[in-house]
């Protein structure tokens, strides 16, 4: 899809937009920016920009041949390089370097997108830098990454870098209106993404608020009603009746609901908060909390959390978390 059409980092769209119409792009480019902020479709949508049978002041139109292959993954000229397995090996990186020598088989430009660059071997990030060292004029390789430093310098000094930035909750709730959700459910979804259109799209809200309804429980019981039976009783359901992966996203949920308690203490008001739906009930809490013991949960929380990696008994460990 053309840039415009892209949610967010719209300082990015009008510089790339601008490269392209100067024709300043250069041979390598680093997208750098945290996970699920549409690095890789800007990627794509360049190569659109690039290769569009009808571009207008840098952007392509969406809807020539050229960029209706290259959104069905079919145009000749651009490629997308994934990690085989845990790592992109130089196998991978030495196909790409010798497609980048060749002229556009069908477009005006070569574009080589490489995604998650981070996890390239040390033998292909050495492929890929001679291939940057003498770049093809008509070849641009884009390296996407939510790790830039973890590229080789002189990967990083031979590439122009673009730093993209998580979207705002009103830029996903205007996106997911846009998809067809309810307002009510479009507003959390945008808060629970934090500036990620991926977790925006991938979020289970169903899931989240049924873990959210047993959490809030929890705190109630731990900060309001002081209810140490219902705390031994959820120290024993975290602990002991639900899997490790879901031991995880409970306290992530619950870990949510604590930053909303500490906000509402030191008068973030309810527009501050994530879960803006039950800020009525959250408020209510915040009554009997103070900033300090809030911190102190978090704390044994964190600590929990890190001792997953150990052995540690999880019912002891939340028992003594909750319990004070």
């Amino acid at each position: 899809m053309p840039f415009s059409s892209l949610i967010g980092n719209e300082r990015i769209k009008k510089l790339l937009g601008r490269l392209i119409g100067d024709g300043r792009l250069g041979q390598g480019l680093i997208f750098a920016g945290p996970r699920g902020v549409g690095k890789y479709q800007f990627a794509l949508s360049l190569a659109q920009a690039l290769n569009c049978e009808r571009p207008a002041e840098g952007d392509a139109c969406g809807r020539c041949a050229a960029c209706q292959r290259i959104s069905a993954a079919e145009h000749l000229d651009v490629r997308t390089v994934t990690p085989d397995g845990q790592f992109i090996k130089i196998a991978q990186t030495r196909e790409l370097s010798l497609e980048a020598q060749f002229r556009p088989y069908e477009g005006r430009h070569r574009v080589i997108i490489v995604d998650d660059a981070d996890r390239l071997r040390i033998e292909a990030s050495n492929s890929i830098l001679k291939t940057l060292e003498e770049p093809p004029e008509l070849s641009l390789i884009v390296l996407v990454t939510s790790k830039p430093y973890a590229l080789l310098e002189t990967i990083r000094s031979r590439c122009q870098r673009i730093n993209f930035g998580p979207l705002s909750a009103t830029e996903l709730e205007n996106y997911l209106l846009a998809a067809g959700r309810p307002r009510e459910k479009a507003r959390l979804v945008a808060r629970l993404a934090r500036g990620s259109i991926g977790s925006a799209i991938g979020v289970d809200l169903d899931e989240y608020i049924e873990k959210r309804r047993l959490m809030m429980e929890l705190a109630e019981a731990l900060f309001v009603q002081r209810d140490t039976v219902r705390l031994i009783k959820a120290a024993e359901y975290l602990g002991k009746k639900i899997e490790r992966d879901d031991f995880i996203t409970h306290i992530d949920v619950l870990m949510t609901l604590l930053s909303d308690l500490f906000r509402l203490k030191v008068g973030g008001g309810a527009e501050s908060i994530i879960n803006l739906d039950v800020a009525d009930r959250l408020s209510r809490a915040a009554e009997s909390v103070t900033p300090e013991s809030i911190t102190a949960v978090v704390e044994r929380l964190e600590s929990v959390t890190l001792g997953m990696n150990r052995n540690l008994n999880r019912q002891i460990a939340m028992e003594a978390a909750l319990i004070i």
